[in-house]
């Protein structure tokens, strides 16, 4: 079966749709589709344009990708692309982690399956059904979430399902990738980043701006509890003090 063969044969099957079905989609004879997954003959530049637009996938993926291998849907905003994960030994999905000194290439290769395939793999016992991704965590604008932490997280597959409030890490291509507490605004088709450490100001961005989007599901922590929350202490006295002397100069100002 050749590689556009394979292709069409597993993205009808994604789809749910008999061969039959396909085939009146694309205006074709059964035989004619059967042919092109079994290799016997080759589509031609209008089939593989009905193919294109059937599937919401760009002619060039669909000559050159292998979609089959390891991969499901994924997200751009609300439009679904194809997602590259990595499966074990029996056909289940791993937990690639994504180092902080890897974020970089993971920005630029994170529909690449060979670079997620090269991912390092970690295993938690608690997360055994679904698509997860874990992430090394940068900085501190989440405490009590330190640095060098990991973040385990399921994939979201549409921007509908982001809940309020929630935590996620959101990668961009252009922005790299942070983890916040999201809320939408479907009116202005902006996203809001907030941190839980106060220190840090929350900012805004476009849907079209993320690539992925994963909710939060667990966490290793490498710091012992007590630690964590004297930093969070920490964190809160130094905003309330910031806050004392924002109060003062304006105090000041009235009083001049």
């Amino acid at each position: 079966m050749s590689k556009v063969g394979k292709n069409i044969a597993f993205l009808r099957k994604r789809n749910n749709l008999t061969q039959g079905q396909l085939a009146k989609d694309l205006d074709i004879p059964r035989s004619t589709l059967s042919g092109y997954e079994q290799a016997y003959a080759e589509p031609g530049v209008e089939a593989l344009i009905k193919l294109a637009a059937v599937f919401d996938v760009p002619i060039d993926e669909l000559l050159t990708r292998e979609l089959w291998e390891g991969e499901q849907q994924s997200f751009r905003g609300e439009k679904m692309k194809v997602l590259a994960i990595s499966v074990d030994r029996e056909e289940k999905a791993n937990i690639e982690l994504v180092e902080a000194k890897a974020e970089a290439g993971y920005t630029g290769s994170f529909d690449d399956p060979a670079y997620i395939k090269n991912l390092p793999k970690i295993f938690m016992p608690v997360l055994s059904e679904g698509t997860f991704r874990a992430f090394e965590i940068r900085g501190d604008s989440m405490l009590p979430m330190n640095e060098s932490d990991i973040v385990s997280c399921s994939y979201v597959e549409k921007l509908s399902d982001v809940k309020d409030g929630k935590t996620y890490v959101v990668v961009t291509k252009d922005e790299g990738i942070v983890y916040k507490r999201l809320w939408k605004n479907p009116k202005t088709q902006r996203m809001l980043l907030l941190s839980d450490n106060e220190l840090f100001a929350p900012f805004e961005m476009d849907y079209s701006a993320i690539a992925e989007l994963w909710v939060y599901k667990a966490h290793i922590s490498f710091r012992e509890p007590g630690e964590m929350a004297g930093d969070l202490l920490d964190s809160r006295l130094e905003s309330l003090n910031r806050d004392v002397k924002e109060i003062k100069k304006f105090v000041e100002s009235v009083n001049d």
